[in-house]
C-alpha cells in the first residue's frame, strides 16, 4: 500500500463567464495546473490570499466540481473515473468541514439529525444504534449529550463547529478537509477547536487538508504546506522549511506579514505593491510577476514550473532553476 493518500496531478478548474455583446467567452482560472501529494497521517496546509483557488482545490478533491483537466488520485485510484458505487464508497472515506457552520448546518434540523444524517443516507445505522453513535460523537467532540435535541440557533459558534466536525467524523473517514474552519470563531474558541482537531487526528489516525489564510494556525497544525497564488502553487515544503527558509518571493512576503513577538528582533516586513490581478485575465508568465520584487524579463513571458530544491521542498520560480 502506498503511503500517498491523495495525489493531484496537473489539475485545472476553469469557470466560464457569460459572454456579452461587447466581450467574448471568458474563463476564471480558479485552479491552473496544480500538483501535490498528501501522505497518510499528514496535516497538509494550503495557504494563500482570498480568491487564490484554495477552496476550489478542496472541492475538486471531494469531486464536488467537475475537473477541467488533470487527475486526482485517492489511494491510487482516479476519483473522476469512479462509477456510482465507487463514488458512494469514496464519500465514506473523505469528508469536509465547511467554513461557516451557520450556512453548513440545516437550521430546521436538531443536532441528532444533523450528525446522524450521513449514517442514515449511507444506511450505516438506524434506531437505537444510530442514537448511540450520535451520543458517542457528541462526547468525542466535547459537547454534552443533552445537546442532541437542540437546534443550531441555540448553539454558540464554537459549538456549531463541533457539531460540524462530529458530522464529518460520523462515517469514520480517512481524509478530513477543513475549509477555513476557524475563521468565523473568536480567538479563544479557535484555540479549543484547533486542539480538538489535533487530538482527534491522533486518536482516529486521520489525514487532514487544512485550507486557511492564517499562517499561525497552519504553522501549529501542518507538517507540510503548499502556498497558492492566483490559481498556481508557488511553493511546497515542510512547515519548518516554509517558515524558516522560504524560497519564493511571495512566500517570503507572506511570512514577513506574521507579527514577530520578540520586541528585540527586527521585523523585516515586505510590502507588496499593487493588487492581485484578475483570475479571468491573469498576467503572462509568472502569475506573481506584477507584484514581485525580484522579477526579471523571463518572469514576464514564461510561467515557471515547480522545481525540486530538496527531497521535500519545491518552488515555482525562475530564480531557482538550474
Amino acid at each position: 500500500m502506498s503511503n500517498v493518500l491523495v495525489k493531484a496531478v496537473n489539475i485545472k478548474k476553469y469557470f466560464p463567464v457569460a459572454a456579452t455583446i461587447l466581450s467574448k467567452q471568458q474563463f476564471i482560472y480558479a485552479v491552473d495546473d496544480v500538483s501535490f501529494e498528501i501522505c497518510r497521517g499528514d496535516v497538509f496546509g494550503l495557504v494563500g490570499e482570498s480568491g487564490c483557488g484554495k477552496s476550489t482545490t478542496a472541492r475538486l478533491i471531494l469531486r464536488l466540481y467537475p475537473l477541467t483537466g488533470g487527475h486526482i488520485y485517492f489511494d491510487e485510484m482516479d476519483i473522476y473515473k469512479f462509477n456510482k458505487a465507487q463514488l458512494k464508497n469514496y464519500r465514506l472515506r473523505a469528508q469536509m468541514v465547511f467554513q461557516d457552520p451557520n450556512s453548513s448546518l440545516n437550521p430546521r434540523m436538531m443536532v441528532r439529525d444533523i450528525i446522524g444524517e450521513p449514517l442514515v443516507v449511507h444506511k450505516k445505522a438506524s434506531g437505537e444504534s444510530l442514537e448511540r453513535i450520535v451520543m458517542d460523537l457528541l462526547t468525542l467532540v466535547g459537547l454534552p449529550r443533552s445537546y442532541v435535541s437542540r437546534f443550531p440557533h441555540e448553539l454558540s459558534g464554537g459549538q456549531k463547529q463541533r457539531v460540524a466536525i462530529a458530522r464529518a467524523l460520523a462515517l469514520n473517514p480517512e481524509l478530513v478537509i477543513a475549509d477555513e474552519p476557524f475563521s468565523a470563531l473568536d480567538v479563544s474558541i479557535r484555540a479549543q477547536i484547533i486542539n480538538l482537531m489535533m487530538d482527534l487526528k491522533k486518536d482516529l489516525d486521520l489525514t487532514y487538508l487544512i485550507i486557511t489564510h492564517d499562517l499561525s494556525i497552519v504553522r501549529y497544525m501542518a507538517n507540510r504546506i503548499g502556498v497558492m497564488y492566483l490559481g498556481k502553487l508557488m511553493e511546497i515544503g515542510t512547515s519548518e522549511e516554509i517558515f524558516t527558509d522560504p524560497k519564493h518571493p511571495y512566500t517570503k512576503a507572506l511570512i514577513s506579514a506574521v507579527p514577530e513577538p520578540d520586541p528585540d528582533k527586527e521585523w523585516g516586513r515586505i510590502i507588496l505593491k499593487g493588487d492581485v490581478p484578475s483570475a479571468s485575465n491573469p498576467p503572462p508568465g509568472c502569475r506573481f510577476n506584477t507584484r514581485c520584487f525580484a522579477q526579471f524579463a523571463r518572469c514576464r513571458r514564461e510561467c515557471p514550473r515547480l522545481h525540486k530544491i530538496s527531497d521535500t521542498h519545491y518552488v515555482a520560480c525562475h530564480l531557482f532553476e538550474k
